[in-house]
């Protein structure tokens, strides 16, 4: 068989049908879509999904309320971190109200890219973190997903191989469903060489119907959502 139509034209005389001669008419899907009529609204349905899988979540209006968050969720764990300058790795950059609130609570952050500049040593490094820390290029209100894409600086492996993962998002990155997001990938062109999309803690049921969570990923989740 030297080419497409031999292949479709063997394909259709097995199945009894006509040789087809050229592609069909595309069939019109209109899926309805969930739309949320404001931001508060979008934030709010996101962090209740978030919540219902497993995620622990906040919404932040200022640098103050940030502190306040990751002191309720790491104060205690980080104070007994064995070592504290190397527990917390970040990506490069963190939005702005995330580096002003680790820089007032005087919590080191280890940047993946920068303080090692070969991928083995990079992964050593986030796999020996307490606590990887990133940013979010959009959240999926409907379903309570974070969409984040990989680069050099940002490498996937700081929100995978530590144990607990933070996250942070400006509410203005929340989208109502995949769609959206989807839509607005296409239109950056060259898609990025990976798209990370997070939805709770890592579980697997595969062996024996058991739940086992932690297993491909961190074992908790976190998400501070910056409402700007």
């Amino acid at each position: 068989m030297t080419n497409t139509n031999e292949f479709i034209s063997l394909l259709a005389s097995k199945l009894g049908r006509p040789t087809p001669t050229q592609a069909p008419e595309p069939v019109a899907i209109n899926v309805p879509q969930y739309r949320s009529s404001t931001r508060k609204d979008r934030a709010s349905l996101f962090l209740d999904n978030w919540h219902a899988l497993g995620g622990k979540g906040m919404i932040v209006k200022s640098p103050e309320e940030t502190m306040q968050c990751l002191k309720e969720w790491f104060g205690d764990q980080q104070a007994t971190w064995p070592n504290k300058q190397q527990a917390i790795v970040a990506w490069d950059m963190l939005p702005t109200v995330a580096e002003f609130a680790f820089a007032a609570l005087e919590w080191p952050l280890v940047r993946y890219s920068q303080e090692a500049q070969s991928s083995p040593d990079r992964y050593s490094l986030a796999a020996q973190a307490e606590l990887g820390v990133t940013g979010a290029d959009w959240g999926i209100a409907l379903s309570g997903t974070l969409v984040v894409n990989s680069s050099p600086q940002r490498g996937r492996a700081v929100s995978l191989l530590p144990p607990l993962h933070l996250a942070f998002i400006e509410a203005s990155k929340l989208r109502d469903n995949l769609f959206d997001v989807l839509e607005e990938l296409t239109s950056l062109g060259m898609p990025p060489s990976a798209i990370e999309m997070i939805s709770g803690p890592s579980r697997t049921s595969d062996i024996e119907m058991d739940l086992s969570i932690g297993v491909h990923g961190p074992i908790e989740v976190y998400v501070i959502v910056i409402d700007d």
